[in-house]
């Protein structure tokens, strides 16, 4: 279809969406048979050519750690300069009739800013880079990362993230929105999305506990729920912590997300993996994306590992000495009841089908126009 004649058809199937007891009419299209869509950008960590842009006067206490930062920034530089346009490219044609919304996993921007004004640009540049670039007509919604809160002082750009953002998502959702914690329904399905770093356990119940008598339970989060089978990242995830854990809020939350069926949306490790887990009485199914296409390699989807007896398996073949009785019982925690599982080092475009009963996310790696792996998640 034609994109401006798509465009005119789109804004005139305008119907509804619910968002906290509200009503938008930015959400609006039906399909035939009720079917939607919405497509998703994992991890971005949208960053500018010249560094100077968003990182001037940027400093960290540890020369290590901000020598690497700045090579990150020549990293995003390249990144945005060529592939990432190219695999947002790619994104905008998986719009059509059926699609509601556009998801961002989190790490919008790289961060690493001097000033709340820096990064409120950074935000903005980036929100609406994406938004004129993927669908202009339809909701642009983003889940608070690391990189979002990250700067010369955390507490300064993370004041002005929760400044900005939910006044920006309100306009996106044309409902108000007033934190960085919060759900919206759509028809009968139901999207949390959750401010990881600092999670909030009060709120995230209750919100799920607003979700109940949701067909579908979606929880859309920067960080994994699952631990991640990664040296760099596996204590990494929601209530998980490699100096402070917080394993009986953990279990909590993870018995209300099974008590929900949630299918849980999420980005960080900058890997494509797909989890199905039964336990706590219910089921969570994770789907994890990454838009950070780094290397030209991880335009294909090849699979590192796959099989619930796989889970956790690379990171002690690489690591030896993280083979400690602690790290091996956190991963038979969660492998005993794992049904599916699969990882691969590969970056692109997703998009989310739901139709009735039946959920499925279709992955574009790199920028291919053809299908690259669908995975069925309900």
């Amino acid at each position: 279809m034609d994109r401006r004649h798509f465009f005119k058809v789109s804004a005139a199937g305008i119907a509804g969406l619910s968002l906290s007891g509200g009503f938008s009419p930015l959400l609006a299209r039906k399909s035939a048979d009720g079917r939607y869509s919405i497509v998703i950008l994992g991890d971005t960590h949208y960053d500018a050519a010249d560094p100077e842009k968003y990182h001037a006067g940027y400093t960290d206490p540890n020369p290590k750690r901000e020598a690497l930062h700045r090579k990150e920034f020549t990293r995003n530089g390249n990144m945005w300069a060529g592939r990432c346009r190219q695999l947002v490219k790619r994104a905008a044609c998986l719009v059509d009739e059926e699609t509601k919304m556009v998801f961002q996993m989190g790490d919008l921007i790289q961060g690493d800013t001097a000033s709340a004004a820096i990064h409120t640009q950074f935000l903005s540049d980036a929100m609406d880079l994406f938004k004129s670039d993927l669908a202009p007509d339809l909701p642009f919604v983003t889940v608070a990362g690391n990189h979002d809160l990250r700067g010369n002082d955390d507490a300064v750009v993370s004041k002005a993230y929760a400044d900005y953002m939910p006044a920006r998502l309100s306009k996106e959702l044309g409902q108000e929105i007033s934190g960085t914690n919060f759900q919206f329904r759509c028809g009968p399905d139901a999207f949390v999305f959750i401010n990881f770093s600092k999670p909030d356990v009060p709120e995230i119940k209750r919100l799920l506990a607003e979700t109940d008598g949701a067909r579908h339970t979606f929880v859309v989060v920067h960080s994994p729920v699952f631990p991640f089978d990664d040296a760099k990242y596996f204590w990494w995830f929601l209530l998980g912590g490699r100096k402070d854990p917080r394993p009986e809020e953990r279990r909590e939350i993870r018995a209300l997300l099974a008590r929900h069926n949630a299918i849980v949306l999420c980005g960080h490790t900058h890997n494509t993996e797909f989890l199905d887990w039964r336990g706590d009485g219910g089921r969570i199914t994770q789907m994890t994306m990454s838009s950070v296409w780094a290397k030209p390699e991880q335009g294909s989807y090849t699979e590192l590992a796959s099989g619930p007896e796989a889970y956790g398996t690379l990171l002690f073949e690489k690591n030896p000495e993280l083979r400690t009785e602690a790290n091996l019982a956190l991963f038979d925690e969660y492998r005993k009841g794992l049904q599916a599982y699969s990882t691969a080092d590969a970056a692109g475009s997703y998009k989310l089908f739901v139709d009735g009963k039946r959920v499925w996310v279709d992955f574009y790696a790199g920028d291919s126009p053809r299908l690259s792996k669908r995975f069925q998640l309900r």
